[in-house]
């Protein structure tokens, strides 16, 4: 039993909906519900309505607010954003289910396409808020049946790697704001000037890419490095590409393991490459490194690992030489299309030119 906060399905289910690229999102619940995830969406140009539940709702239906929010929204996104029949995602949290709200009956409104989920932070894992997005989606025929396997396929992927090898394999996690900047820094510079060979890899989730590839960037400017990266820009939803895309003017992998959404099962690949690759001095992963069996690493090599969160140190660590904790990284690279500035990539360049 994981017993340390962890992502929300209803949260999940929000960043599904802004990767099929709906207009708005109208959460069906108290105004407070997914405030912090609602707030970061609005960075991304996902516009974020409320249905604002209160005492009185809960008691005698909320159906009424939820129809006066949409009919809100949709009049909003016209007069705003031209948009004459937008594309509007309905969420539901716990207040609203356990009240047995039927957002169902909305999937018929006229004024917009609405993609209704329903969902509750009582599912469990938080991809399920994710893959409920997707099969309301699908019965819309806004994505085919293919992808809809595919992406179902990469979310249960993504908690299985969470919780054999990630932040929901333990009870509870103590974070962390200390890691191993300092060693690896020095360990770097050391190597400078000895013709150093760095395999940079890449194994980024979606948008966390344009961060976690910013110190690779600048590894190669100072070393000779290989890049292995998880760009394959034909591969997901039109945004998860774009991203890859972006991401390709400014960085160039000498081997691609899959795309952006399939950073959960690109890690044996990647091992698999860096089996085959001859005088590499240090390996280093940024993005989800734990995704990767580097255990299964044929060779004696230092490695090093970057990952986001204050709860990720501990359990990166247990695989990896030296562990680099990026803050926040997620909310630092919604509504970007360009590379970001990492922490440790600024240390990076600064230490070493």
């Amino acid at each position: 039993m994981i017993i340390h906060p962890r992502p929300s399905p209803i949260a999940a289910a929000m960043y599904q909906l802004r990767d099929i690229g709906v207009d708005a999102i109208i959460i069906h619940g108290p105004s407070g519900c997914c405030f912090r995830t609602a707030r970061l969406l609005e960075l991304d140009g996902v516009r974020v309505f409320t249905s604002n539940i209160d005492e009185n709702a809960i008691v005698f239906g909320a159906s009424e607010n939820l129809k006066e929010v949409l009919d809100y929204a949709v009049e909003y996104l016209k007069n705003k954003l031209n948009k004459e029949k937008p594309l509007i995602g309905i969420v539901g949290t716990c207040v609203s289910m356990i009240i047995g709200e039927n957002l169902e009956e909305f999937a018929n409104y006229e004024k917009a396409t609405v993609i209704p989920v329903e969902v509750h932070s009582g599912f469990g894992d938080n991809t399920v808020g994710a893959i409920k997005a997707m099969e309301s989606a699908l019965k819309l025929g806004i994505i085919d049946e293919d992808e809809f396997k595919r992406q179902k396929y990469l979310l249960k992927k993504a908690t299985e790697i969470e919780k054999s090898r990630g932040m929901a394999k333990r009870e509870y996690i103590k974070p962390t704001y200390e890691d191993d900047t300092e060693e690896v820094i020095n360990l770097l510079k050391s190597m400078k000037n000895k013709d150093t060979k760095i395999a940079c890899v890449l194994n980024a989730k979606k948008e966390t890419a344009y961060l976690f590839v910013h110190p690779l960037i600048v590894l190669n400017k100072y070393f000779n490095c290989v890049n292995i990266a998880n760009l394959d820009e034909n591969k997901g939803l039109k945004k998860i590409r774009n991203d890859a895309k972006n991401i390709l003017k400014r960085f160039t992998p000498d081997y691609i393991t899959g795309g952006l959404d399939e950073y959960p099962i690109t890690g044996e690949k990647v091992v698999e490459i860096l089996n085959n690759l001859d005088d590499i001095d240090l390996i280093v992963v940024s993005g989800v490194p734990h995704a990767l069996p580097i255990e299964n690493l044929k060779k004696d090599i230092i490695k090093i690992a970057i990952s986001d969160g204050p709860r990720t140190y501990y359990p990166i660590k247990e695989l990896y030489d030296y562990a680099i904790v990026e803050f926040d990284a997620h909310a630092k690279v919604l509504g970007k299309r360009d590379i970001v500035k990492s922490r440790f990539g600024e240390i990076l360049e600064h230490e070493l030119k």
